[in-house]
C-alpha cells in the first residue's frame, strides 16, 4: 500500500508511531523500519496484529468503497474479505492491496464485504 506520512512521535515505550494518509484515508500504526521521514511517500506492508471475530470486531457491511479511518483509537478498515483459510488465516482487499489477518468464527460465504476496527497496527517498509 502506497501512503504518505504525514507525523511521527516516539511512545513512552519508545516506538515509532506515524500517521499516514493514503488513497483510501487516513490512519496510525507502529513503524517497523528505518526512520521515515514526514511528508516522504512510502510503499509499506499494512498489518492488522488484532485477532478478528464476526460481530465482534468485524461485521458485514454494505459494498464498498475502500477505506481507512482513524477513529477513537483505532483504525476502521472497510474492505473486501476475499479468502479464509481453515486456519483462519484471512486476506482482505483494500484496493489492489491485500492485508492478512488472524479471523476466528464461522465461515461466511465469500467474497464478501466487512467493516473492521484495528487497534495493534503495523506498518513495514517494502522496497519494489
Amino acid at each position: 500500500m502506497r501512503i504518505t506520512l504525514t507525523d511521527i512521535r516516539l511512545t513512552a515505550a519508545q516506538d515509532l508511531c506515524v500517521g499516514f494518509c493514503c488513497a483510501f484515508g487516513e490512519g496510525r500504526g507502529q513503524w517497523l523500519g528505518p526512520s521515515p521521514r514526514v511528508g516522504h511517500d512510502y510503499e509499506v506492508e499494512l498489518s492488522l496484529e488484532d485477532e478478528f471475530s464476526w460481530n465482534d470486531n468485524l461485521e458485514p457491511c454494505a459494498q464498498g468503497p475502500f477505506r481507512l479511518h482513524w477513529d477513537q483509537g483505532a483504525l476502521q478498515v472497510s474492505g473486501r474479505l476475499v479468502q479464509v483459510d481453515e486456519d483462519g488465516v484471512a486476506a482482505l482487499a483494500v484496493g489492489p492491496s491485500i492485508i492478512l489477518l488472524s479471523l476466528r468464527g464461522g465461515h461466511e460465504r465469500l467474497p464478501q464485504w466487512v467493516s473492521l476496527r484495528a487497534r495493534q497496527i503495523n506498518l513495514q517498509p517494502i522496497a519494489l
